[in-house]
């Protein structure tokens, strides 16, 4: 017989969003079950840019301060070009710092009672219970798990998306390539963020530390074959990056393996975003289950964690209530509302972050000249020419 359960607030996916979304609630004295498929914590990929709005949003959490210690700040970008002598720089005025995904995933994780996080349960049905008010998981061993609440942070294939019935997400005809470079006698970059453009690729390094800095590779040839094999990926990369700087095709080569991967751009589009419903009864989703927008703009992870505090405000404050209205139906009835509200506080700001994020993938992405005029056009008159106003953004408090 199936060993069944119930619990307040069921959260699947134990990424950034997921264990944000769980420590917040922590900090609220809120229980939470999060249910990650992995074995152990899924820190695959090689690192994300944090800038000034989702160190608010660290900071929110109580953990800032130790991820400072992970990573160093960077005070400007430079674009550089194959064929152009001219170079670009531009000062950063706010916070922006590269952090390992690892760093990031494991220092969550450390902040929660570790009966909160349930390893090796992969979610392999959802249903609802009308009589009893309760969303019903299934898991690949024949567990089931009742929720009053449920949340989907499980990414770009989210079931609870689908179940919430989201269009699925798009692709640009571009694909990416992240990975970690190490020099053990350490590097000469600064704390530069450096973007090359050639004609075939975008080559983006971030300095993390002294000796360490992520890279990405934004390619615009179709690879041919499985990519899933890091040395193929990375062979396939190097070989995009012909003519560029030997320093920038060897942070290629002497990449890690263990966090190279290559993907194709994906994104939810504005329009999604716009109109759909992102709440049904006591079930929404956050992170890249909502606003997968592709690393145009370098956004994703921070708005996972914004996702996380807004989340975490509007259910505490719900539930958290007096206790006058306690019964189940006004429970439930509350924590709709709650979800309701941070639906609508982040249609808005989400709504933004990915008609920039798409208005730069289809500019990088499209060879119509035509439709790069456009484009830069739409860029000026909703974004002011100023790419970096997106990190301006304050989440507020949990």
């Amino acid at each position: 017989m199936a060993i069944e359960e119930v619990h307040d607030i069921v959260i699947v996916g134990g990424g950034i969003s997921g264990l944000a979304l769980s420590l917040g609630l922590h900090r609220k004295g809120i229980k939470s079950l999060v249910l990650e498929r992995s074995e152990v914590l899924r820190s695959e990929g090689a690192a994300i840019g944090v800038h000034g709005n989702g160190w608010h949003a660290l900071d929110q959490l109580k953990i800032d301060t130790e991820l400072r210690k992970c990573s160093i700040p960077l005070t400007g970008m430079h674009y550089e070009y194959l064929k152009k002598d001219d170079k670009n720089v531009k000062t950063y005025r706010r916070e922006l710092r590269c952090l390992r995904r690892k760093d990031l995933i494991e220092t969550l994780a450390r902040y929660l009672p570790a009966e909160q996080i349930r390893f090796g349960c992969m979610v392999t049905s959802l249903d609802f219970d009308h009589r009893a008010n309760l969303h019903v998981l299934t898991t690949r061993d024949g567990a089931v798990i009742k929720a009053k609440v449920l949340i989907g942070c499980e990414g770009l294939h989210s079931m609870v998306a689908k179940t919430l019935q989201l269009s699925p997400p798009k692709f640009f005809p571009i694909w990416i390539t992240r990975g970690f470079a190490t020099y053990p006698d350490g590097h000469h970059f600064g704390n530069h963020f450096l973007r090359y453009a050639t004609e075939t690729a975008i080559y983006g390094r971030l300095p993390i530390d002294d000796k360490n800095v992520h890279f990405f590779v934004t390619l615009f040839d179709a690879p041919a074959g499985d990519m899933s094999d890091p040395e193929v990926a990375r062979e396939f990369t190097m070989e995009q990056l012909k003519g560029a700087p030997s320093e920038i095709v060897e942070s290629v080569r002497i990449s890690d393996m263990e966090t190279l991967s290559m993907r194709q751009a994906a994104y939810r589009s504005p329009w999604a975003i716009y109109h759909q419903n992102f709440r049904k009864g006591t079930m929404t989703v956050a992170g890249d289950a909502m606003h997968i927008m592709g690393s145009f703009i370098g956004q994703g992870g921070s708005a996972a964690l914004e996702d996380a505090i807004v989340l975490t405000r509007c259910l505490s404050n719900a539930i958290n209530a007096p206790a006058n209205a306690s019964s189940d139906e006004k429970w439930t009835e509350r924590v709709g509302e709650a979800l309701d509200l941070y639906v609508k506080e982040r249609r808005p700001r989400l709504l933004r972050l990915t008609l920039q994020s798409y208005l730069v993938g289809t500019l990088i992405s499209t060879k119509s000249w035509l439709v790069k005029l456009v484009v830069i056009f739409l860029l000026s008159v909703f974004f002011g020419g100023n790419n970096l106003n997106h990190a301006l953004y304050d989440c507020g408090t949990i």
